[in-house]
């Protein structure tokens, strides 16, 4: 940022370091210091919770966005907050609000689409020459319209690690910089925020040449209030965003996979198994409303009875005085309307109850019934704010080796489902979304695994209406001791900070019936215990739905699966493919021996090949071993039922990852573990997925 001069960015910094110094004042480190710690633990958990001090203290701007430290989580400022009674989730300051196009008389939706301009900057030069701020753009800028994804412009060439530069998008890691020049009529009395629905990975976002926000994470959705950086006419909104390497750079003439770049802050500390798509990969917004708002509702059903949590927020000068009423066509009738006074800058929480009638259908995969339901904020006559949402009349429980929807036994038939398609990347439009969800129906399947991200809000509300149970994640993926020890610790950490995001933004959704808090993360350390322990008491903390909780374990009963802290054995296992398939047998009776009475679900398992390579079914690599090791599996699993309660194939698609083994033309970046080929081609594996017959439960 060329006008700030050196001495404020040296106290800007040196003020990073004293919160850093403030974690360890942190309650639970001083208790555990003063009951004995042992001296090698104790210095050990200062290096990982100080890891990031060198790096803030000697960083320029440019060099501390690509730093391994938890500054941009912590710029989030995600919190919980209880609110007269209830788990309030906070970001940026407000309430976190509800992601949907919630158009009414008081509030607006303005897509900002269009009409964006894109470079890199492989120099990190942007702040220098004023990127963030209203210049005159020079040639070196591309028109291009959100959502935008850098991976897929022209030019790409995913197998090519040895250059890094923009000239090989896929494989550039560094900044990169998106404007929109933009009007606006200010109306008085209004407050406006900017929502993204996905920004990958780390951003900082400008409003008229004035920093307004950091964020990390491409998954979760976020909205800042620009109400006081707004004027009218001409505005300029500026984003650099930033992904980081995994990798060193491949030295020049090699051959092998270069060094991995290990990170303790980040949501990724290992090279993860899929592509790290960048840019702005979702819709922008401007959202325009009232200065008193229904931020958000949560719902509830259980025993024919529905409950409410109306979440308002007054972000304007005056108490305010309002009646709040609730309505739905499932009430058996409507619950009389409240009086609320709430004062300025206050959250309130409005509570309702009501008895559904006996004609209101339950949800269910083969009938997901979504009921309409309307809150209306009233001063008077005039209608101050509504909201409008739908809910599932549905109760999801783990019991007796089984998982319960409504009381009765389900059998989980899933596939695993990345966000990406082979034309736009991770910038799916929405009918690509809905292409996906049609290669599941035509599987077969009642169960997808959404693992590792927190996917759009239009994934999630085409799984209601479509009647797809889904897991609801957000991170932990091949997370190692030091990461997991400082992400435990720290409460505004990257995994903490976007596991609260997606409990709270996912609450209402009728199809996500399970929790699963991590992927594959490290199972043979203390630290894994205490990590598997902080994530379920996030969960309890938050779902007002109290679904059960799980986690793709690397293995279902090696080192330490902490599974006590789960409601369902979630594993991950690739018997005949990566593992001795004989395995598989004395796997399935150990872990049912160590977890009596908890269902069991696969969440991985599969094999690959590529499309129209056939041969033998010994012959690995092709499509017929590929389809008859799932036959070889189904045989095996079925006897296991219950307490076997779900199996999931990964994966849907095959799918782009940058590990090394995709570093080839014929794969050009392709993982071939799909039931389908990249261009949706029909393998051999997805007919007998199709057609498999699982016992019921």
């Amino acid at each position: 940022m060329r006008d700030i001069p050196r001495w404020a960015l040296v106290t800007r910094n040196f003020l990073r370091c004293l919160k850093w110094w403030k974690i360890l004042a942190d309650f639970r480190v001083a208790s555990t210091i003063l009951h004995g710690m042992p001296i090698q633990r104790f210095k050990r958990q200062i290096l990982v919770l100080t890891a990031g001090l060198p790096a803030l203290l000697q960083a320029s701007p440019s060099k501390e966005d690509f730093a391994d430290h938890p500054g941009f989580a912590h710029a989030m400022g995600v919190q919980t907050r209880t609110i007269d009674g209830m788990a309030v989730v906070f970001q940026y300051g407000q309430v976190r609000p509800e992601f949907a196009p919630n158009r009414s008389d008081s509030r607006t939706r303005r897509s900002l689409e269009k009409g964006w301009q894109f470079r890199f900057d492989p120099h990190r030069e942007g702040e220098e020459k004023g990127w963030g701020k209203p210049i005159e753009a020079d040639g070196g800028w591309l028109d291009i319209t959100v959502p935008h994804c850098w991976d897929v412009m022209p030019g790409g060439r995913f197998h090519d690690w040895s250059d890094n530069s923009p000239a090989n998008p896929p494989h550039y890691n560094g900044a990169a910089w998106y404007r929109l020049t933009f009007e606006h009529q200010l109306i008085p009395g209004k407050r406006h925020r900017i929502e993204f629905l996905g920004v990958q990975q780390r951003a900082r976002i400008y409003l008229n040449g004035r920093e307004i926000a950091l964020h990390e994470g491409g998954g979760q959705p976020f909205s800042i209030d620009v109400t006081e950086h707004l004027k009218a006419g001409e505005n300029l909104l500026a984003l650099k965003v930033i992904r980081r390497a995994n990798h060193e750079p491949m030295a020049k003439g090699a051959n092998q996979e270069p060094p991995e770049v290990g990170q303790i802050h980040g949501p990724f500390p290992r090279a993860p198994d899929n592509w790290p798509y960048a840019g702005i990969t979702r819709e922008v917004a401007l959202i325009t409303e009232n200065p008193v708002t229904i931020r958000k509702t949560l719902i509830r059903t259980a025993g024919g009875r529905v409950e409410a949590a109306v979440i308002i927020a007054n972000h304007g000068e005056n108490l305010g005085k309002f009646h709040v009423h609730i309505a739905s066509t499932a009430f058996d009738s409507p619950p009389p309307a409240k009086l609320l006074e709430i004062p300025a800058g206050a959250v309130r929480v409005v509570r309702f109850e009501a008895d559904l009638k006996s004609s209101a259908e339950a949800w269910s995969p083969a009938n997901p019934v979504l009921h309409p339901i309307t809150v209306q904020l009233r001063e008077g006559k005039r209608k101050a704010d509504e909201w409008n949402g739908h809910f599932g009349k549905r109760e999801v429980a783990a019991k007796d080796g089984r998982i319960l929807l409504n009381e009765k036994p389900i059998f989980l038939k899933g596939v695993a489902m990345y966000e990406e398609t082979r034309e736009r990347g991770a910038a799916l439009l929405p009918e690509d979304h809905k292409r996906l969800f049609g290669y599941c129906r035509d599987a077969g399947a009642n169960f997808i695994r959404l693992q590792v991200i927190q996917r759009s809000p239009l994934v999630y509300r085409a799984a209601d209406r479509l009647g797809f149970m889904v897991t609801g994640e957000w991170g932990g993926f091949w997370y190692r001791e030091a990461a997991m020890e400082a992400q435990t610790q720290d409460p505004q950490s990257i995994f903490q900070s976007h596991a609260r995001c997606a409990i709270w933004d996912l609450m209402n959704h009728p199809s996500v019936v399970i929790w699963c808090s991590h992927n594959e993360s490290h199972q043979f350390c203390p630290e894994y215990g205490r990590f598997v322990a902080k994530a379920t008491e996030i969960v309890r903390e938050l779902d007002w739905q109290n679904r059960p909780v799980s986690w793709a374990a690397w293995h279902p009963h090696m080192g330490q699966p902490e599974f006590q802290h789960s409601d369902i054995v979630g594993f991950n296992q690739y018997r005949g493919a990566m593992d001795a398939f004989e395995a598989l047998e004395p796997d399935m009776q150990q872990v049912t021996r160590e977890n009596p009475g908890k269902p069991l679900v696969i969440m991985e398992n599969g094999a690959w090949a590529r499309p129209g390579n056939r041969g033998g079914k010994d012959e690995r690599d092709t499509e017929d071993w590929q389809a008859d090791l799932l036959r070889r599996q189904h045989e095996v699993l079925c006897r296991h039922i219950p307490p076997l309660a779900g199996y999931t194939y990964w994966i849907l698609c095959d799918y782009r990852s940058r590990k090394f083994y995709t570093a080839n033309p014929q794969a050009d970046g392709y993982s071939a573990m799909g039931l389908y080929g990249p261009k949706g081609e029909i393998k051999l594996v997805r007919n007998v997925f199709r057609d498999l017959k699982w016992p019921a439960p």
